[in-house]
């Protein structure tokens, strides 16, 4: 079996039913190939995720995720976190929201993001499965001086049917499975722009690894994002900050953001 790897690229979509262009006009989005047959974005992602929870429990597991979360959820702001160092791409967010908005935020954990939105939309819902981490939440809140959001305790893919202005969700996706079928449920919840933020290389963000003809095939997470969007037909802009953390250390991190597609069933 002959595998040849070629990494996503980073880009700015031209459009649903256009191919997505470079700087040079080059194609972009290029797959993996196995004997010349390319793979799709989202069969990639699901080997990964097979792969991962094969390995580390918590992938599988919501009892050993939310056992992780009770351990360690009172130290996540202070020992990682992102938000307070993200300004760049907030600035790139708050330009889309308004006043008016009826925000959802997909996984807040903390609240990091939550309590920087919080003061620029009307009124924010979230979705978090552990409760743990909306615990949390709710006690980093309470600085604010006004009501936590209102949480539905879920996780995404088995989340009702949820509407909103806007979507926005920052290094949420670790445990999704059909990474396509979830973007599709973003898609369709948002009626003016989702957002995706997600870190870039460790040790903030470990690659994707699947094995595939015999070889351990790596992809940084915002990368295969990119590829499942373009496979669905969805235009949107990918853009990488650099971003200094706590530690001084500077890495990329990337938002992908989109104004939503609508789809027959979605």
């Amino acid at each position: 079996m002959r595998i040849r790897s070629i990494w996503f690229k980073h880009f700015t979509s031209s459009g649903p039913a256009g191919r997505n262009k470079g700087k040079n006009g080059d194609d972009l989005m290029d797959p993996i190939y196995i004997d010349g047959k390319a793979m799709a974005a989202s069969e990639y992602w699901t080997l990964a995720w097979e792969r991962g929870a094969s390995a580390d429990a918590r992938m599988g597991s919501d009892a050993e995720e939310e056992q992780y979360w009770r351990e360690h959820a009172f130290s996540y702001d202070e020992r990682n976190p992102l938000a307070p160092y993200a300004g760049a791409i907030m600035e790139v967010v708050y330009a889309f929201l308004k006043p008016s908005d009826l925000l959802l935020e997909v996984g807040p954990g903390t609240g990091g993001f939550t309590r920087l939105l919080a003061p620029k939309v009307r009124q924010i819902t979230v979705v978090e499965p552990s409760a743990a981490m909306y615990a949390e939440l709710c006690r980093n809140w309470k600085e604010l001086g006004f009501p936590a959001p209102a949480a539905v305790p879920a996780k995404w893919e088995e989340a009702p049917e949820l509407r909103a202005d806007i979507l926005f969700s920052a290094n949420a996706v670790y445990r999704i499975k059909d990474m396509k079928e979830s973007l599709l449920r973003m898609n369709a919840a948002a009626s003016r722009r989702v957002f995706l933020v997600q870190s870039m290389e460790k040790p903030f963000a470990h690659p994707l690894r699947a094995d595939i003809g015999g070889s351990t095939v790596e992809r940084e997470r915002a990368d295969a994002l990119s590829g499942i969007l373009h496979e669905l037909g969805i235009a949107h802009e990918y853009r990488k900050f650099p971003v200094r953390r706590k530690s001084g250390a500077v890495h990329p991190v990337a938002l992908l953001h989109w104004e939503p597609v609508r789809f027959d069933g979605h």
